[in-house]
């Protein structure tokens, strides 16, 4: 059933991020440029094609936590030094605007809302308190913090796609928050509750409308809810996976959620750097295919485009790989 909705990709460049000991951490994507960050605290920008390096832009003084291309123009990266940095990419390798966390709280992620009004970020555990920061991006101020919701490091915060006032935060303390923020009241904000059992690892909306939720833990768990919070599907540890012998997962990378077919993808990854697709359907996981001879280490980043159907994938071995259909 899977190769119905799946295309088969093949290794089509690799090109090594630094020559030093460095993790890859994040990538994203323009039009033009594949952007990726590093553990020495440096965004570099790639061209598509080619995969050559054609710009560095260094600013963040500890680990980048996240990056995101806002448009062809705009990027936008977190960083536990306490800033979100705005790059206008068209103009000198500095921020355009930097927002700052009120007391430089290290800010783990991060995202913009779908008018592109309201940004927020979640930050680790700080004294008693892990915070979510909602800043106003037109008056580049800070309108409210929640500290209630949470009582560990925020790691995961994602704007519902289409709802401009819908909002889901999950954190270490395994609670995964769903909000309508149309006021900024925090109990009235809060909408429903999901317990993952686990420290919340990636957790965002998927659906035609972003009417579902998925949860992927740091224990490796996986399980699929309505908006409201009702369960759907607990897959448990994906780690007991396997497809024929022919699938190996000793962690998860991502979930990846294709809006022209509607179909939800996760992937997984061994400890030797082989990147397995799978399909989630209610219910099952249907094994897609394992992308070998990209990387030799751990896999901490993926950029799909399903509708060109490329992906480039980042790891521990400081390698990039770009995949494609041929």
């Amino acid at each position: 059933m899977a190769n119905f909705v799946f295309s088969p990709l093949s290794l089509i460049y690799r090109t090594r991020f630094s020559t030093a000991d460095v993790y890859i951490f994040d990538i994203t994507a323009n039009s033009s440029s594949y952007i990726v960050s590093g553990s020495q605290n440096e965004i570099k920008l790639y061209d598509r094609q080619t995969l050559n390096n054609t710009r560095v832009l260094p600013f963040h003084k500890e680990p980048i936590t996240k990056i995101k291309s806002q448009g062809d123009f705009y990027l936008i990266s977190s960083s536990k030094d306490g800033r979100i940095a705005f790059w206008d990419l068209r103009v000198a390798n500095e921020p355009s605007i930097v927002y700052q966390a009120t007391h430089a709280e290290p800010l783990l992620s991060f995202d913009v809302n779908f008018s592109e009004t309201l940004l927020a970020a979640g930050t680790e555990l700080v004294a008693e308190d892990a915070k979510i920061i909602f800043w106003d991006i037109r008056a580049s101020s800070i309108i409210t913090e929640f500290t209630e919701s949470h009582s560990d490091d925020v790691t995961n915060l994602q704007f519902h796609p289409i709802s401009a006032s819908r909002l889901l935060t999950g954190a270490e303390d395994g609670i995964v928050c769903n909000y309508d923020i149309s006021n900024f009241d925090e109990d009235e904000a809060l909408v429903s509750v999901i317990n993952s059992e686990s420290t919340v690892h990636k957790a965002g909306y998927f659906g035609p409308q972003g009417e579902y939720v998925y949860c992927l833990t740091h224990t490796e768990t996986f399980g699929l809810w309505s908006i409201e919070s009702d369960a759907l599907c607990n897959f448990g540890d994906v780690r007991s996976f396997s497809s024929h012998g022919v699938c190996s997962i000793d962690y998860i990378i991502d979930c990846y959620y294709n809006n022209n077919t509607q179909r939800l993808y996760l992937l997984g990854g061994s400890n030797g750097g082989d990147i397995s697709i799978i399909h989630v359907v209610v219910d099952e996981l249907q094994f897609c295919q394992v992308l070998k001879g990209g990387h030799t280490e751990v896999v901490r980043s993926i950029c799909w485009d399903p509708e060109i159907n490329t992906l480039l994938s980042g790891g521990e071995d400081s390698m990039l790989s770009l995949w494609a259909t041929i």
